[in-house]
Formats: structure tokens, sequence, C-alpha cells
């Protein structure tokens, strides 16, 4: 592979390496492809523990390359449907993930990092997203996975609509997911290993339903369906009433019967012989 790679780390802790030869690890077809295919096979592997995604040297990842390979609306929007896929991989996943940002995360590079669930970033990292300033549209998953992993709603609004970037040592404490910032970058991705040593996970799957319990909007943005649990529905008004003009229930004359046997001490024995 010519964009990511995959090491193990010992103790089923992975890590994937984005390394594209130009350094700014923009997000192609080709470069989609691999890491769907890598992310598939981390949710395939019943050792695996936890997975951190870092990069090289330079940039984390510069979204997409509106000067060459989304130059029009048509690729743009194909690139970013395809995005969608790899974030839904990491929503999927029955392993804890980190983003060890240790370089600029832009565009859809940005929505990448926030798409896991915690993350380090390289104090000097420089992240927004430029699609306003540039006339671009954002894909609705970025709006969302903003709304679930930032907690400032103005500083949503100056990443989306004044492309505003911020520092990783400013962007930590505002990120829920974030754990810190660190001006050594090989340092970022040692945390951010280390830190897949403090989550303990039972069962992969249910590890992933409350993920996206937490993330519901943007499941929901990238075609996950979440099937919540039933629960039955309040009894209304009229029917509390009609409740109470039937009568005590057979339920309750028995409790009333229990209650009145242990006050006087007596046996409670064949209750239901009596007939009431």
């Amino acid at each position: 592979m010519s964009f990511c790679r995959l090491e193990s780390r010992g103790n089923g802790f992975l890590v994937l390496t984005m390394a594209s030869a130009d350094e700014h690890n923009y997000l192609t077809e080709e470069a989609i492809t691999e890491l769907v295919e890598v992310l598939k096979k981390v949710g395939n592997n019943a050792e695996a523990k936890g997975l951190v995604t870092t990069c090289e040297a330079g940039t984390f990842c510069a979204g997409l390359d509106y000067d060459h390979h989304a130059e029009s609306e048509e690729q743009a929007e194909h690139l970013a449907g395809r995005v969608a896929e790899v974030i839904r991989l990491l929503l999927e996943l029955p392993v804890p993930t980190v983003a060890a940002v240790r370089g600029n995360a832009t565009s859809l590079g940005l929505a990448l990092a926030l798409a896991h669930d915690h993350c380090f970033v390289w104090d000097h990292a420089v992240l927004g997203l430029p699609e306003a300033r540039r006339g671009r549209r954002l894909p609705d998953y970025v709006a969302t996975l903003l709304r679930d992993k930032l907690s400032f709603a103005r500083l949503r609004k100056l990443l989306m609509l004044r492309s505003q970037t911020c520092t990783g040592k400013e962007l930590a404490g505002t990120w829920w997911s974030t754990h810190g910032a660190d001006g050594n970058r090989q340092v970022v991705l040692d945390k951010a290993v280390d830190l897949l040593y403090d989550v303990q996970v039972g069962d992969g799957a249910n590890f992933a339903k409350t993920r996206q319990m937490l993330c519901a909007e943007t499941c929901a943005a990238v075609g996950i369906t979440i099937t919540m649990e039933k629960h039955k529905p309040q009894p209304t008004p009229a029917e509390l009433d009609s409740h109470k003009a039937a009568g005590p229930s057979r339920t309750s004359v028995i409790t009333e019967k229990m209650a009145k046997c242990r006050h006087n001490h007596e046996p409670f024995v064949d209750m239901y012989k009596d007939g009431s």
C-alpha cells in the first residue's frame, strides 16, 4: 500500500500510519480505498484491542485536494461520499480508536480525526475547514461530527462559517474527546498508544453500539441505523382513570394481604385458596 500501513504495537494494539509521497495525505480515490481496506481488516481481526491513526510526517490529513483530485463539485461530492464510508467503518469498529494528530488536519482530514473516540494533538497542528472560504460545500456528517465532538457552538461556527483555524493547543479542552496536546510529535503518538491500555472493552459489539448512541446524528449522516430499545409507553390519563374505575387488581389485593400478614406476624399460606 502506498498511502497507509498497519503495524502492531503488541497487546492487540494497532497503529495505522498515513504516509503519502507528498506528505499532504490527501483523501484521493486510491487513499480512501486503502483506508477502507485497512479498517475492514481491523474490524475483522479478533485479536485487535485498539487502533491509533496517525501520520508519518508533515500533515495528518489535508482532506480533499480541490486543486487536482476534487476540482469539480461532482468529484468533490463523490469523494466526500467515500469518506463517509471511512467514518462509518470507524464508528462501527468493536475496539477503541485514538487519533494521534501529529500534523495539520484540515478539510475532511479534520472530520477523519473527529471520528475517533479519543485524540492527542501536536501543539502546533493547524486545524480547520477551508471550504467556506473556497466556496465549497461540506458534507452533512462534518456538521454532525462538530456538534457531537466540540463543546462550544462559537468554535463550531468559526470553523464552518468563517474557515477560521485553531492550533492543537487551542483545541485541547474544547473537544470533549481530546485528551491533551504536546509539543513533541513522538510523545503525541506514544500517549495515544498508552491511552489504549486504560480502556477496557468487554464486548466489542456492545462497545460499538454505545459509541454510536453517543454520536447518533453522525451515524445517521453516514448510513448507520441505530436500533433503540423500545420501552412500554406511559399510560394516558384516560387509561389511569379506567383502571381506577375497575377497582383494585388481584395483584394489589394480594400485596395488601401480604403486608397485613407481616404486620400481624401471621404466616402467609394458601392465600390463593380463598378465591379472592
